[in-house]
């Protein structure tokens, strides 16, 4: 609850406590009907604090209806129809709540020194209720089931045994439970002036219930002459029932007021209409308030949809980011394990050169230079020749018509590899089958032993792959 809705409530609840109190002070007032005026004016001050609460939908109205209604009727019947937002509390707020909690505190202190007095004090359990014997000059009075009676007062006298019994009527009717609601009221809601009228009313007609308890049917002079003879002093937030808390000339007069007032049945029964119109009228809300709520929640929903869907894109957008990275990642990893692959095999390499099992490959020699012959001279039709291409041994056969062949005249001049040609043999190096390795590579003064496998022996040991032959070499250990 924020402030302005803390103000509007308070002033409700005023306004109501002045309602109920101006019907109780026109019709209720200084009637015989005490019991029915105890228990209206505690009704009173609860649904003054209740009814503001309430909120009939069915008693809307609309704004064009209400035109013509009083500006303060529509300001007080404004409560808003939709949450609002919670401010911090104002220091108006805690300014209130600091004085209700030292009226609090102070009835919880009053009511402390009762029971530290009943602790002190001699006590003598009678029947239903616990008799106290005290010095204080405020006793006798009483306290739910406990009377402090002062000692020098003696209950052998008339006025004694008559306050005895005007203080026993406050215990059997348990009036320090209407005390302490009415005054628990009065110390939170401090800022009503009406509930402390009530509250100071509803002591008097506690008083008006004990007299006529204690007079009974007559004496009603005598009693009223112990009146004048007594006074009362301060008992600001007292929960306890003093014989001298009242208006003395109001008590006579109730004591000796004995005519039903006019129209009393319809005095009563009135208040239930005044009670159902005050809880519509304070409860009364407009519709154009809660239309204005919806159109500013509607919105305010349409401003949360339109960011989610903004925030919705960007985070598709992001995730396509992600997924474009993942793939990035993904070649990267591919091109990654290839050249650990790589780095493994020229590791191998490496190592195979650290223990001398291969020689560095000889750097090549420098191009031979373009040989001048324009012509070869063959003294056959055919010609055999031998060389090496790609690191491969090739021979190639060279047919002519005539002897004498020209470079350029390739027309009549046929090279191809001899049917002799053989396929390279499988070398296996320590055990280790080696692929792609020159013999010329190898050096020799780490060759231990070599041994030549052919035929049968060779698929027999390596299978196909021996097929072309096997060259064993074994090399020297350091």
């Amino acid at each position: 609850m924020n402030k302005m809705e803390l103000f509007i409530y308070l002033l409700k609840s005023m306004i109501l406590s002045g309602i109920f109190f101006g019907y109780y002070t026109l019709f209720l007032k200084n009637t015989i009907y005490h019991a029915y005026n105890r228990f209206y004016l505690l009704a009173s001050m609860a649904l003054s604090l209740v009814i503001p609460f309430f909120k009939l939908s069915s008693f809307t109205v609309s704004e064009e209806q209400a035109a013509g209604a009083k500006q303060v009727l529509i300001y007080l019947t404004q409560l808003p129809a939709a949450q609002v937002q919670q401010e911090s509390i104002s220091w108006e707020i805690l300014v209130i709540m600091g004085i209700s909690a030292l009226f609090v505190g102070y009835l919880a202190y009053s009511i402390l020194k009762v029971f530290r007095l009943k602790a002190v004090s001699a006590k003598k359990q009678m029947g239903d209720f616990t008799f106290i014997e005290t010095d204080l000059d405020e006793a006798p009075f009483s306290f739910f089931s406990n009377l402090f009676w002062k000692k020098s007062i003696s209950m052998e006298d008339e006025s004694g045994r008559k306050i005895l019994q005007h203080e026993l009527a406050h215990i059997r009717e348990k009036h320090s439970w209407d005390r302490l609601f009415s005054q628990l009221i009065c110390s939170i809601f401090w800022m009503n002036p009406f509930n402390w009228i009530m509250q100071k009313e509803l002591q008097n007609i506690h008083e008006f219930i004990a007299d006529r308890d204690a007079v009974g049917a007559g004496e009603v002079d005598a009693f009223a002459k112990m009146l004048l003879q007594t006074y009362y002093g301060n008992h600001f937030l007292n929960p306890s029932h003093s014989f001298y808390y009242s208006s003395i000339k109001r008590r006579i007069i109730m004591l000796t007021t004995s005519k039903i007032p006019k129209y009393a049945y319809l005095r009563k029964v009135a208040v239930l209409p005044l009670v159902a119109i005050s809880l519509v009228l304070f409860s009364i809300q407009l519709s154009a308030q809660e239309t204005k709520a919806k159109k500013a929640k509607t919105q305010s929903t349409a401003a949360k949809e339109q960011k989610q869907a903004a925030l919705d894109q960007k985070q598709a957008a992001m995730d396509q980011n992600l997924a474009a990275l993942d793939q990035e990642l993904a070649a990267l990893d591919q091109k990654l394990a290839s050249l650990d692959q790589q780095r493994a095999a020229l590791d191998e390499k490496r190592a195979m050169l650290d223990q001398g099992i291969i020689t560095p490959p000889t750097p090549p020699s420098p191009p031979a230079p373009p040989s001048r012959t324009k012509s070869i001279t063959v003294d056959t039709d055919s010609m055999v020749i031998k060389g090496n291409r790609n690191g491969k041994d090739v021979t190639f056969t060279v047919n002519g018509s005539d002897k004498s062949i020209s470079l350029k005249d390739q027309s009549k001049t046929v090279f191809k590899p001899s049917s002799g040609q053989k396929e390279k043999p499988l070398i296996v190096i320590d055990g280790v089958i080696t692929s792609e390795i020159n013999l010329n590579d190898l050096n020799p003064n780490n060759i231990q032993s070599m041994n030549v496998l052919k035929g049968e022996k060779a698929t027999t040991k390596y299978a196909e792959k021996g097929a072309n032959g096997v060259i064993e070499i074994t090399t020297k250990k350091p």
